[in-house]
Parts: structure tokens; sequence; C-alpha cells
């Protein structure tokens, strides 16, 4: 009797080679038809975006911006936006979805503009722009058209129902190519997360940007240290997207920032905080140029922290600080920063400093001014990074400076021109931050103040941007335990 089982066994063997062929040439046959026929928007956008504006209203973004164009300009380079909006213009009438990306071209950033549309529409742009369909430059199987405007020299291609612009021909190129490459922005995670968010609300403007390349780009109108802090303080941050929002000379940014590190040190303040409000504004100076407020772990939680030596916890445990403040001070070309604590009422703090010789050293101190004794100060680099020398009770709260002349100057200060809520800027900020935040900075740049010109670098002294921006707030709300994204406002006034 014949083995008809084995006889069989090869063609099986076959027919699985076959089918697997058969597999990848549909894969193929995917990627270059019929996947390429329905591109999505993102799809064409290159892979190296510092940024990307994703517009589902068009006419609220072109009015918002009409105001601010200037500072817009130098942030994020549409300065081709114009030449673009021209040529929109010649398009039948109908919404169409539009991005705006930023690429890094040379030493600076360029736009490309991607937008959906039916070939009928491009054959009428190519007729209302008197452009030869026969007058172009070849690309990968596509044609680029160039249509010179009072404003850029623009080039376009029209692929898979998207019409690309650019002022810049290779980065064209490289959208075009985009279509048919494997791999595209969503490929990778962080991207994704902070784009589907996007996706979930297509009514606003939105922006996303990736913090690696973009914030260089920022961060080259400040000088050498404050840029440096400004990225080292967004190192662990990879994207983030924000819905964007125009009022006058106003910019509203309020979104999120995807991180993969949530359990690092940087963002355990954000974790499980009450977001109760500030409750040391009377405490801030009005004259101070910017201050930083956060709430602070609870004691119980310190314990299980490994950062905090036992010496430490027990130390915080005295002083049960709910709040940390920060904020400086510049006189006579002299910066003073200064330290904040909300404390616990019921508490005698004094006895965190002198133990049972709380008596004999308000006796020593007749002018409430309290040097912190040598063998603490060490323990204030917990709070404070620079040298913290003495401190005063001030309500609920204690103030502390690097010397008695510095807190004299702060005394004065609020003598002459009151506490924070009397700065002139700080009702737009009052207004920008939500009660519920965690962890707030806001910068001031009084335009009778030098201090702010000190902080920009040679391109910020010359930008109109570093010249009137007035106010720079940013403000964290509180985050789950073990979320990647970040809850963060961005507000801007000029």
């Amino acid at each position: 009797m014949k083995d008809y089982a084995r006889e069989s066994r090869p063609w099986v063997i076959w027919l699985t080679i076959v089918a697997v062929i058969l597999a990848g040439i549909g894969i193929f046959f995917y990627y270059t038809l019929f996947r390429q026929s329905k591109s999505e928007l993102i799809e064409a956008v290159p892979t190296d975006a510092a940024f990307l504006f994703v517009i589902n209203d068009n006419d609220a973004f072109v009015s918002g911006t009409e105001p601010l164009i200037d500072y817009m300009n130098e942030l994020f380079v549409i300065d081709a936006l114009p030449a673009f909006e021209t040529m929109r213009s010649k398009l039948p009438d109908g919404d169409y979805d539009l991005t705006v990306s930023g690429h890094t071209v040379g030493e600076g950033l360029c736009l490309l503009f991607n937008m959906h549309a039916d070939k009928a529409a491009f054959k009428r742009l190519l007729r209302a722009l008197s452009i030869d369909p026969n007058n172009y430059v070849p690309f990968e199987n596509n044609r680029i058209y160039t249509y010179g405007t009072n404003y850029k020299s623009v080039k376009f291609a029209y692929v898979n129902h998207i019409i690309s612009f650019s002022t810049d021909l290779e980065l064209l190129k490289r959208a075009i190519v985009q279509h048919t490459h494997p791999k595209n922005l969503l490929s990778a995670k962080p991207f994704k997360e902070v784009y589907e968010l996007t996706e979930k609300n297509r009514k606003q403007n939105w922006l996303v940007f990736k913090s690696k390349t973009y914030l260089p780009y920022l961060s080259s109108f400040l000088q050498n240290d404050l840029a440096k802090k400004v990225e080292q303080g967004l190192q662990n941050t990879e994207w983030a997207a924000f819905q964007l929002r125009f009022s006058g000379k106003d910019i509203f940014l309020s979104g999120y920032m995807f991180t993969e590190t949530p359990e690092s040190d940087y963002f355990d303040i954000l974790v499980n905080r009450t977001g109760d409000g500030m409750g040391i504004t009377d405490i801030y100076p009005a004259q101070c140029h910017w201050y930083t407020h956060l709430e602070t772990q609870k004691v119980k939680e310190l314990n299980r922290l490994k950062k905090y030596k036992e010496e430490e916890t027990a130390y915080l445990k005295k002083l049960s600080p709910s709040e940390v403040g920060y904020f400086l001070i510049s006189q006579d070309s002299v910066d003073y920063q200064y330290v904040i604590m909300l404390t616990d009422t019921s508490r005698n703090v004094l006895e965190a400093f002198y133990g049972d010789k709380v008596d004999s050293a308000q006796e020593a101190t007749p002018d409430g001014i309290y040097l912190i004794p040598n063998h603490l100060a060490p323990l204030m680099k917990m709070f404070a990074p620079d040298s913290v020398g003495c401190f005063i009770q001030k309500n609920n709260a204690l103030v502390f400076a690097p010397s008695k002349e510095a807190m004299k100057v702060y005394q004065n200060s609020m003598k002459t021109s009151g506490s924070l809520s009397q700065n002139r800027y700080y009702p737009f900020v009052n207004e920008a931050v939500a009660s519920s935040s965690v962890m707030n900075f806001v910068l001031f740049n009084n335009e009778n103040d030098s201090h702010w010109q000190t902080q920009l670098s040679d391109k910020g002294k010359a930008s109109q941007f570093g010249q009137n921006l007035r106010i720079l707030s940013v403000s964290c709300e509180t985050m789950g335990k073990g979320k990647n994204l970040v809850p963060v406002n961005l507000y801007l006034h000029f």
C-alpha cells in the first residue's frame, strides 16, 4: 500500500512557499498602489519635522495670526503663509484639511504645506494660476510646478490626492518620497500618542512639536545659560500636542507633552498632587522678574522616596511645607534669588532650625531676619540650588534669601510696590493659568526693565519676539502615576 500522506507533503511545502510570495506581492502592491491612492496628510510629512500645525479651521488660523505675524514669523517661519493663501484662494470653494510642518533646511527652518484636494480641483488650480501643465520638473514619476507670487516662489506637486507646497525644492522632494516610504511619523509611539489627540478634536487648530528638534531653534533667541536650562528642563519630553488659540496679542496653548520616563524625579512633582490653588500669592513681590510655584510631596510620600536621606526627611517633617516658590529680583544690575515655603501653621517652624534654643534665637534677632545655622545650610540645597543664608517669617510662610542685604531688598520691594497681585500683568496670568495647576513658571518682561535683555542672545535682542514679549507662562496639572502624558498650558502675551 502507498503512503499517500508522504507523497503529498512536497505539495504542501510548495503551496506554503507560493502563499508567502503572494502575500509579499500583495503587501508591495498595497504600498505602491492601493495605499498610495488614499494618502493621509500625515503620510506626506517627512519624519524630520520639528513642528506641525494641524489646521482644521484655516480662517481662524489666518485671522488669529495676523496681529501676531511678526512673532509667528520668527518662532515658526510662517512668512510663506501669504503666498500659500494666495494660491489656496484659487481653489474651488470647500473645506480643505491642511497641515503646515517645519523642517530643518541648512541652519534654519522651512515650511511644508500639505492639503487634500481632488484631481479636478488641482487642474482648476493650474488654470487659475496660468501654469502650463507641460511646464514642470519631473521627479519620482511626479510633476513639480513653480508659481511666483508677490511674496515667494512656491514649488508644488499633486501626489495621491494631496497638494504639497514649499518654497524649498529639496523639502518638497522629501515630501514626495515620503508617500512611498513604509515608515512615517505615526510609526513612532511618542508622536502617535500625541497626534491621536488631534484626531479626537477636529474642530480646533493644533500645534504639535518635537522637543529635541524644535527647542534648540527656540533657544537660539536666549543667552547660553538660560537656553541650556530650557532644553534641560524639557529633555525628558519628546512630542507635545497643544490646542492653539489666539486672542489679540495673546497666544494660548493647552495640551500634553509625552514622556517616556514618567517615574523620573523630574516629573515626581506632577504625580498625585491636589492642585488646590496657589497659597503664597501675597508673598511674591510685584517687581519680581520671574517666579515658580509648585506643590511639594506630602511627608508620608517623602518617607518612600529613596532620593532623600533620613536626616533630610526628618528635617522636612518639621517644616511640613505644602508649597514651595522661587522668584528673582534684580536691583542695580544685581540678581537676588529667593525661596518661599508655605508651612504648617500648627507647628513652630523655628524649632526645625533652633530646637530648644528658639527663645534665645528670637531675642538675638530683633529685626526678624534669622540666620540659618551652619550645620543646617547643606539641607537647604533640597530646595535652593544657590546659597541660602537667612529667612523671615511672613504670614504662614518662610522667605529665604542669600543674605541679610538681599532680604532687605525684598522687604523694600514689598513696601514700595506691593505683592504679586499689584503687578499689572498678573491679572493676565491669573486668567490663563488653571487653579488646578501644581507647577507654574511665569516670566514678566516690563518694558522699563533691562533684566530681560540680559537673558537674550544677539538674535533675541534683534527680534520682535525678544523685544515685545511681556508674559511667558508655563503651567502643569497633575498627572496620573505611570501615565506618559503631562498636561501643560502655555501662555504668551505681547
